[in-house]
């Protein structure tokens, strides 16, 4: 067995074994909250979109003054009706980028947080929403996709502040969409690491529009960003991303850099990527845990 069939077997146990636990959320039966084993100030939030991969997390993080929602879902069930059993505190919304399976329940929140270079992308899905994803839940507790939620841009580098000395701090990723972004705790060394980094592939692929930002939808600008980023994370203490395990070791970060140089500098050692039906032949490359599933028009 190839070693990246190995680690996605892995991950289909770890996601079986979380969607085998009560949904212990009363107000939304779609969701399965966990504390956080270091940090008590977060929960994390999951949901099983019961197809192989796809499954998703959001994370709370509750500080002194404020609280932050990461992602918001596929948009089954009252999400904001869970977080309000979770903290009293007011909550910001930060979407780590535009994709539909985090951004689904965006409707009930009266403004989120958007990277800038996603914005376009996430403006034109909320003009259609009869394009969006959608989870498997009843009809009746399908969050709708509404245009009046308002969307406020952020940049790299942008903090937001929970308390005293309690800050995330955005650090822009692109290459899985031109905005993407992870977010860093700096008060528990959590990174909160969104599609970019993760136990499951990184997708670049040539089936997500290219329409605004090409040139932050590619192999090469994510290494550039993780390596010019490398400074500012040499305090993770671990990883949370919104697929697949959670506390994932920062060593990850150096594996998922040789992976995407293996890529640029020898594209035609990957190999065929099988594991989910795809009308298009994928490729994948995988260095060390890291694993990547990439398109040629997007290696450059």
């Amino acid at each position: 067995m190839s070693e990246w069939k190995k680690y996605m077997a892995e991950n289909d146990v770890f996601a079986d074994s979380v969607a085998a636990l009560p949904h212990n959320c009363a107000a939304n039966p779609y969701l399965t909250v966990l504390p956080d084993e270091d940090d008590p100030r977060v929960r994390h939030l999951f949901y099983d979109a019961r197809i192989p991969g796809a499954s998703t997390w959001m994370h709370l993080i509750i500080g002194s003054e404020r609280a932050l929602l990461i992602d918001t879902g596929m948009g089954a069930g009252d999400l904001k009706g869970a977080v309000e059993a979770l903290t009293d505190k007011p909550v910001d919304v930060v979407n780590t980028h535009f994709h539909g399976d985090h951004t689904g329940g965006n409707g009930q929140f009266a403004r989120v947080f958007c990277p800038e270079y996603d914005l376009p992308y996430l403006k034109s899905q909320m003009s259609h929403p009869e394009m969006r994803m959608r989870p498997l839940c009843d009809e009746k507790d399908l969050v709708p996709i509404s245009d009046q939620t308002e969307v406020m841009p952020f940049s790299d580098g942008y903090r937001f502040k929970l308390g005293d000395g309690e800050e995330l701090e955005v650090i822009h990723t692109p290459g899985h969409t031109p905005g993407g972004c992870m977010l860093l705790d700096h008060k528990s060394g959590i990174l909160y690491s969104g599609d970019a980094v993760l136990s499951t592939p990184t997708l670049i692929i040539d089936r997500f529009p290219n329409t605004w930002y090409p040139e932050g939808l590619t192999v090469t600008a994510f290494r550039d960003s993780l390596v010019r980023n490398l400074p500012r994370l040499d305090k993770v203490k671990k990883l949370c991303p919104g697929h697949g395990k959670q506390g994932i070791d920062p060593g990850y970060l150096h594996e998922m850099i040789d992976c995407l140089n293996c890529i640029i500098e020898h594209p035609e050692r990957h190999e065929t990527y099988d594991y989910v039906d795809d009308p298009s032949q994928r490729q994948i490359m995988c260095a060390g845990r890291a694993m990547v599933v990439y398109s040629d028009s997007r290696i450059r």
